[in-house]
């Protein structure tokens, strides 16, 4: 902890000089000048540690300022408090409310916090009220508000220290708090108790070092990435999250029928009595003949089909109008979505443009913009990782912009999933991996995140055995009919997770990769992953060990941290079998900031991550993707 011998000599010399106008001020009387001189030194100690720990990182200057606004209102209560008590009192209490936001930005807020507080605040209550010996007159509200402030104050700073993170900076923020609670204990013996000089004495014995300490901790306190984001827009981002979350049992999510072959498709279509179907997928898919018992199907049963073959991936929107022309060209009446992740975005987007003729793509994007009945979906799941054949979500790319547009409503649900594994026998390797790792990706982010539901939880769980188990041999045996058919088990519960309990910033990191770069989704998934969860730390820990241990990646009797190393390690594992690297070639520097912006404006206030990052944390994790 106290490893940079210049930091420690200079915060020591601070602390000692310091201390010296507090004894000057106990023996030689004259406040105005000693009390002010010792009060100005702590905020320049405060102020000396934030240059400091700014030279080493650009993290979490929330929490530096926020701290330090709390130092120099300490600083004008104990001037003010000379001839004002009650308006120096005022300033201390807003100080206090500073040094508690600070304390929040440290750890999040917690039951814990609350019990330790309220614990502190009936002690504080009975020492006040209890022994009669005070006279306080009309200040008696004045100093029950107070104690409330300083024991929330004192509460949250010790409540910090149970977590096993950065004990070190948050036991002294626990030290100084204590001795600013203690040094006001004994002013409040001194101004309104008839007690000894000893109080007084005490009290400002105990004042000093308290700010002393706490000035020095802006150094100390090694902080976690979530605290880069400001407080308020932090608040409302997670009620956001948490009114969504309450909303979910309301809200008309649904489940695909699941149809086992190509038949089924065309006995639904007989049944709603569908004249002309629309086929988009791609050349690739189309050239390897995976479409050819569909199409001979449905022409043998009198359906007029159109096939649209010029999907491409990261499908942009004048891909979209394109097909759309088609669609109405030959007057289709329902859609089948052949393929991966970018036919079966397509092919909800044309649908959601078919009702929706006077809304453009662009004004789709983000939550509930469609909100209308679409013409019926068939999702052919051609790999297994997008989970598109379950979900809500289209991601369409904007040709000018190079900018990803997530379309979320619940309109997008495809209306029947065709779970074939023999569509998938011929996938290339490289893509039976990428989109494997896709699955394991939306089971990990709906799992970890902040919106789960038994379902989800489950969904989640039997997803990630399932990718555990087969993922590595559908890889290295392509026509293992059950490792394929798992796998496309495995997606389909991954892709209920996620379109209920939602993704994370791997997802927005990666869409805004696709936007810019072409980088494929799954891939960019793949390398984000391992990186991401090393980023999120202690806050997954207890999910991440879980799947670790229901998946056999981790054994019952691992603590929580080996649990989640050894599933990292895992993902890791597994991308250097497939060859996957461990970082994004295309990425430039230059173009940080525009990502880190596209990801942002995606992921908050949507997405309920464990940790939450603002544009400045984010660029730090494309770092983390940069080759160096």
């Amino acid at each position: 902890m106290f490893k940079d011998k210049k930091v420690v000599l200079i915060n020591l010399a601070l602390f000692f000089v310091t201390l010296a106008f507090d004894i000057c001020l106990l023996m030689l009387g004259e406040p105005y000048i000693y009390k002010t001189i010792a009060s100005v030194l702590f905020v320049i100690t405060g102020i000396i540690n934030m240059i400091f720990v700014w030279k080493m990182e650009q993290r979490n200057r929330i929490f530096k300022f926020i701290m330090l606004t709390g130092l120099v209102f300490a600083c004008l209560g104990d001037i003010v408090l000379i001839d004002y008590f009650i308006y120096g009192a005022i300033l201390f209490a807003i100080g206090h409310i500073f040094f508690f936001a600070s304390y929040c930005l440290l750890e999040k807020i917690c039951w814990r916090d609350l019990f330790i507080s309220i614990v502190i605040f009936g002690i504080s209550l009975i020492v006040i009220l209890v022994p009669q010996i005070f006279d306080f007159g009309s200040m008696l509200p004045i100093v029950i508000v107070y104690a409330l402030i300083i024991s929330f104050m004192l509460g949250k700073s010790i409540s910090n220290v149970f977590k096993k993170e950065n004990q070190g900076g948050n036991f002294l923020i626990m030290l100084g708090s204590l001795f600013f609670f203690l040094s006001d204990l004994m002013l409040l013996f001194n101004v309104f108790a008839d007690v000894s000089r000893a109080f007084d004495i005490a009290c400002l014995l105990l004042y000093y070092p308290a700010e002393i300490i706490l000035a020095t901790s802006i150094y100390y306190a090694n902080l976690k990435i979530e605290e880069k984001m400001p407080f308020f827009k932090r608040v409302y981002c997670r009620v956001f999250q948490v009114c969504f979350r309450l909303m979910i049992p309301f809200m008309p999510y649904r489940q695909p029928k699941i149809l086992e072959g190509m038949d089924e498709i065309v006995k639904v279509l007989k049944e709603k009595n569908i004249k002309s179907l629309f086929l988009a997928t791609d050349k690739q898919i189309r050239g390897l003949g995976l479409t050819k018992e569909l199409e001979d199907k449905v022409q043998d049963a009198g359906i007029k089909l159109t096939v649209f073959d010029e999907v491409l991936p990261n499908p942009t929107i004048s891909m979209v109008e394109k097909a759309l022309v088609v669609y109405n060209e030959n007057e289709c009446e329902a859609l089948v979505a052949f393929g991966g992740g970018s036919v079966m975005d397509l092919g909800k987007v044309v649908l959601a443009r078919k009702v929706k003729p006077k809304k453009s793509v662009s004004k789709m994007k983000e939550l509930l913009k469609i909100c209308h009945k679409l013409p019926p979906l068939f999702a052919v799941p051609t790999t297994a990782g997008t989970g598109s054949e379950t979900t809500l979500a289209a991601v369409i790319t904007d040709d000018k912009t190079h900018y990803k547009y997530a379309i979320n409503d619940f309109s997008l649900i495809p209306h029947y999933a065709v779970l074939d594994y023999k569509v998938t026998l011929n996938l290339p390797p490289f893509v039976t991996a990428t989109t494997g790792m896709d699955a394991l990706t939306h089971a990990v982010e709906a799992y970890i995140g902040r919106s789960t539901t038994k379902l989800t939880r489950k969904m989640a769980e039997d997803a990630v055995k399932l990718i555990v188990s087969n993922l590595k041999i559908a890889y290295d045996e392509p026509h293992n009919a059950e490792a394929r058919q798992n796998m496309l088990k495995a997606s389909y519960y991954a892709g209920v997770a996620f379109t209920i309990s939602y993704v994370g910033y791997v997802h927005a990191i990666a869409h805004s990769l696709g936007g810019q770069y072409g980088v494929a989704h799954g891939f960019a998934n793949a390398v984000i992953l391992p990186h991401m969860l090393k980023v999120y730390g202690e806050s997954v820990y207890k999910k991440l060990s879980k799947l670790a241990k229901l998946s056999g990646v981790a054994n019952k009797n691992d603590s929580e941290k080996v649990a989640n190393e050894k599933f990292i390690k895992f993902i890791e594992d597994l991308n250097k079998h497939f060859e996957i690297p461990k970082y994004i070639k295309e990425l430039k520097e230059e173009d940080f900031e525009i990502l880190a912006t596209h990801a942002e404006n995606e992921g908050n206030p949507l997405y309920p991550v464990p940790v939450l990052m603002d544009k400045e944390a984010l660029i730090d994790c494309y770092k983390l993707l940069e080759k160096k």
